[in-house]
This record gives structure tokens, C-alpha cells and sequence, in this order.
């Protein structure tokens, strides 16, 4: 489609009756194609400084302007500001198509004297003797900048000082109301992109500095920052603070996000990615400090205040120690749980704990309230995927206490093993314990009472499943009222059955059978009965305590001695 303009009307120069900041009425006649255009079209119109090239200085868009039998008319709003007395050139843009040649705008004489000497409305510009540029506005925009370039990192607003002083700024941006409910901001950045890339807001100190520092000195917030998929708040320095927020009755540094990062900052060794102080609750969150990465602290020690308060849509906390360095007292933990000390007056403490809550209704659902997982690595490593221990003078000790039912999918190892009960004769007082019976080979036992038959024998049925899961089967035979020296096993177990005969009709027999598991899972991991240490083993106990030996001798995981 080829567009062309002939302007037919125009009031684009500007009079000494046009009062600043009164829109400029455009009438055009829009040919298409050599044919005089009806419909609606998109325009674009610019003001620029030059005929060709240049730069422009302002563009208007209106959507829809009406054309009928190719005539149009427009009213435009440009700033009184860019006309300075210098050239000015209009360039028109219908549906994207830039129309050429440029307008010349011309000036009534004297137009330009007239807009300051007029009754200021907006905007006005004043440069006084300091060489300060003020621009100010009662119902507009009084200083806009724009780079159109969009190839080009020319800034929109440039703002640069040389001052050292302590409150000297590039660009100051200041919200005068003193109203409580008023949501102005003194500085305010928005990025339209709709990709990872950009910033609303993006500070960067070169030094040991702050990047974005803020500071509230009410109720309101040092540093907010909102998204709905990007970053709320992103502070990157080599070496000093990230983001910075201090605030003495409301919040140092907010950030609140829907998908992705609320609060993201990246530091250098021995300084703070984020540091906030919030002065009314005694509260601190601080990271990056040379012996951890985040710290958090709550000092209401009669309430039941949180430290840190994480909530996600799949992982609330996540936290990883990094792998680097080498040492044999070289320690990483992901997340270290504490709480109470010699003096706290609590009665329950939990170094870590952790609920799962299953949907009421939904299917078969799965919830772990704590999940442990290591992997191990070539070599002699060894790798736990819980480990607990108590240690202390008294009381009662668990490494481990579960509360239902517990299963192991692996091999049980033990120092020793009782199970342990309310006493049946007093359970209000006392316990009963009875050990564990062992043996160096994975038996199953199988026993029962049975009555002879008429000719003195019996067929004693066993499970189903028996010869299945055990081979390599003894028997033990034990009559019961009168001895019967020619008792035997007739028959050995075939088909899940064996039978014993020479005894006497009508007596009752115990009898008992063995025998060594052959399942896979018993296959998979047999009983190693008599096995060397590893050598970094030897010399350590699995239970010095019997030994008389203090815990620096075990060689599972030696306590900590000291925090």
C-alpha cells in the first residue's frame, strides 16, 4: 500500500494566541494508492530537529483516526518545551509506513517570548544563575526523557554528580506528600519486556559499595520490589552489599513474587548479599557472612515468633553447602537445626522437624515428614541417608524413637537388640525386656504342638510359601508325657509337608523346623559373618563405650566437640 499526506489546513505554527500546553490542530488529505483514503488508520506523528536523520524528540499515537473522502483532522499535544525557537520537522507514520518528506513547523514572531511571558501553566522550564534546570508542572509531565534508538544503550535520563558527599546523588527522586495512604514513589522503575532480561530498577556499585540502598524513615518500606515471574529485588556486587534496606518502624527490604524469585543477591566472599534490620520486633535477616550463608533471628524469646519463614509452591527452604575444599575435618551441611541451650526453660525442643499433611481426599498419596537421602562414592566411602545420636551425662537417650510402624528395606545391623514392653504383671510400673535371638545364617523357625495318630506318627503341614522361601531344613522332635525313644522324621518336607512316626498313639509331640532363607532379597545381601575393617576403620570401635573408650574412638561419625 502506498500512502502519501497533503496537508491541506494547519494551525502547526504556533502563534502568540496559542497558549502553552494548548493542543495543535493537524488537517490532512490522506492519498492510497493515488486515491483519496476512507477508513481508519493508525498514525504515529513525531517531532524531530532535523529534515532527515536527527533525533526525535516526541512522538504521538492515535489509533483509528477517521478518514472520509481522504480528509482528517487531528488535535496534537506535543510539549511546549522542545519547541525552543530552533527547527522543527513533523514526520507522519500511517500503519508503520513513514511518510516523507518531513514538515517544516514555523513560528508566528515572537511566539516563543510569549509562552514565558503568558500566565505559566505547564510545563515551564527556568535555568537561573546556577546553572539549575528547573522544570515544573501542575497537571503534566515536566521533564520527560526518551531514547527511541532501539539498538543503541542511550539512557532515557542521564543523571551524574561529582560530589563526594555523602548524600550526593546522579538522580534524586523525592514523593513530597506526608499522607499516610499515599502510594507514591520516589523513584519508580518499570520494564516491559516480557522475557527473564531487564530490571524495573537496577543498581551496580563498582566498589565495595551498596548497589540499591533504601531507607524508610516511617512506616512504609526501604526497598519494595514486585513481580509476577521475574525478580522483585536483584542486588549484584564483588564485594560489599547486594541491597541494602534499613527502616526504623515498618520493612528494610520487601520483595514478594508469584512464580519465581522474590529476593535474589550475589556476593563476594565475607560480605552481605542482604542485609535488613527491622527495629520495632528485634528481628534480623542478614546473608552471606564467612561462616554462613543466610542467618535469622528472632529474639521474642516468651513468644512464639519464627526466625526465618519460608513458603513455596514446591520447596519452602532449600539450602545447599558447597562441595569445594578439601580436609579431613572439613565439614558440609546442607541445613543445621538447633534449638535450646544449658539455660532454656521450654519443655520440647527440636532440632529440626518436619510434618507432611496428605490431601483428606485424592488417592493413594505418599508424605514424608522427614526424607533423608546420600549418595555414596568410588572407594571405602560411607554415606547415611539419616543418622541420629544423643550423647550426655542421664536421662533417657534414642537415637532413634518412631512412634508406629518402622520398615527396613536393606540389612539390619545392631550391637544388640530387646524388644521392650509394659511389665504384663505391672504395666503401671514396671517394663519387660528379652533379647533378640541370634545366629551367623538367616534362619526362619517354625514350630507347633501335635497329636499322633493311631499308628503312632502325624503329617505336620507347613506354610504354603515354605520351601519357596527356605532351604537346607532341621527338624527337633520332643515328646510330651512319656518318653519315645523310637520317635523320628519319617519323611523329610516335600510339597510344604513332613511327617514324623514310632511313636505312641494319642501323645502329643512340640516339634520344630528350620531353615535358611533363599529369597532374593536374602541373596542380594547375605550375612558376611567374619569381615576385616576398612583400614581407616582400624583402630576405631563401633561401640567403644563397652570398651571402655571415649567417642573419638567410633567410627561412625565422632560427636562434635565443640558448636
Amino acid at each position: 500500500m502506498n500512502h502519501r499526506i497533503t496537508t491541506l489546513t494547519t494551525a502547526i505554527a504556533l502563534g502568540a494566541t496559542l497558549a502553552p500546553g494548548s493542543p495543535i490542530t493537524y488537517q490532512g488529505e490522506l492519498l492510497d494508492n493515488g486515491e483519496r483514503a476512507t477508513g481508519l488508520y493508525d498514525m504515529r506523528f513525531y517531532i524531530g530537529d532535523s529534515e532527515v536523520l536527527g533525533i526525535f524528540l516526541q512522538f504521538i499515537d492515535i489509533d483509528d483516526v477517521e478518514v472520509e473522502n481522504g480528509r482528517f483532522q487531528v488535535e496534537l499535544d506535543f510539549n511546549d518545551s522542545i519547541f525552543t525557537g530552533e527547527d522543527r520537522w513533523l514526520q507522519i507514520n500511517v500503519e508503520g509506513e513513514a511518510l516523507m518528506p518531513r514538515q517544516m513547523i514555523t513560528y508566528t514572531p515572537y511566539s516563543i517570548r510569549a509562552n514565558i511571558a503568558n500566565d505559566l501553566e505547564v510545563p515551564w522550564v527556568v535555568v537561573s544563575d546556577l546553572d539549575i534546570v528547573d522544570a515544573t508542572s501542575l497537571r503534566g509531565t515536566p521533564l520527560r526523557g526518551y531514547a527511541m534508538t532501539p539498538t543503541l544503550n542511550n539512557p532515557g535520563v542521564l543523571g551524574e554528580t561529582d560530589s563526594r558527599g555523602s548524600e550526593a546523588a546522579g538522580v534524586l527522586g523525592r514523593a513530597n506528600s506526608r499522607s499516610d495512604t499515599s502510594p507514591a514513589f520516589g523513584v519508580r522503575g518499570i520494564t516491559q519486556g516480557t522475557g527473564f532480561l531487564g530490571a524495573g530498577v537496577q543498581g551496580i556499585h563498582e566498589g565495595n559499595g551498596i548497589g540499591v540502598q533504601g531507607i524508610s524513615e516511617g512506616i512504609g518500606a526501604g526497598v519494595s520490589g514486585n513481580t509476577d515471574f521475574g525478580i522483585g529485588v536483584l542486588g549484584v556486587t564483588p564485594n560489599g552489599t547486594g541491597v541494602f534496606g534499613t527502616s526504623t518502624n515498618g520493612i528494610g527490604v520487601r520483595a514478594s513474587t508469584s512464580t519465581d524469585v522474590g529476593v535474589s543477591a550475589t556476593t563476594g566472599t565475607g560480605s552481605a548479599a542482604i542485609y535488613g534490620l527491622h527495629g520495632t520486633s528485634d528481628t534480623e535477616f542478614f546473608a552471606g557472612t564467612p561462616d554462613h550463608g543466610a542467618e535469622a533471628y528472632n529474639t521474642e524469646i516468651d513468644g512464639e515468633g519464627t526466625a526465618l519463614y519460608a513458603e513455596g509452591g514446591r520447596v519452602g527452604i532449600s539450602a545447599f553447602a558447597r562441595g569445594e575444599g578439601f580436609g579431613s575435618d572439613l565439614t558440609r551441611i546442607g541445613v543445621e537445626g538447633r534449638a535450646g541451650d544449658f539455660s532454656s526453660g521450654a519443655n520440647m525442643f527440636y532440632g529440626v522437624r518436619g510434618f507432611a499433611q496428605n490431601p483428606v481426599e485424592g488417592g493413594a498419596r505418599t508424605a514424608y515428614g522427614i526424607y533423608g537421602g546420600a549418595q555414596v562414592g568410588n572407594g571405602t566411602n560411607t554415606a547415611y541417608g539419616v543418622f541420629g545420636e544423643t550423647f550426655g551425662p542421664g536421662g533417657t537417650q534414642f537415637a532413634g524413637y518412631f512412634q508406629g510402624d518402622v520398615h527396613v528395606a536393606g540389612t539390619l545391623s545392631k550391637s544388640s537388640g530387646t524388644f521392650k514392653i509394659d511389665h504384663p504383671l505391672d504395666p503401671e510400673n514396671m517394663t519387660l525386656s528379652h533379647s533378640f535371638v541370634e545366629s551367623p545364617e538367616m534362619l526362619n523357625v517354625y514350630s507347633g504342638v501335635v497329636t499322633l495318630d493311631e499308628i503312632g506318627g502325624a503329617n505336620i503341614e507347613l506354610p504354603r510359601y515354605f520351601e519357596t522361601l527356605n532351604t537346607d531344613f532341621r527338624y527337633q522332635l520332643t515328646p510330651i508325657g512319656a518318653p519315645m525313644p523310637t520317635l523320628f522324621v519319617s519323611n523329610e518336607v516335600v510339597g510344604n509337608t513332613f511327617r514324623i512316626d514310632g511313636g505312641e498313639p494319642g501323645m502329643r509331640v512340640s516339634w520344630e523346623v528350620s531353615g535358611v532363607r533363599q529369597d532374593p532379597s536374602a541373596l542380594h545381601r547375605p550375612v558376611i559373618v567374619e569381615q576385616l575393617k576398612a583400614p581407616e576403620q582400624r583402630g576405631r570401635y563401633l561401640d567403644p563405650d563397652a570398651y571402655g573408650l571415649d567417642r573419638s574412638r567410633a567410627i561412625h561419625h565422632p560427636r562434635r566437640t565443640k558448636d
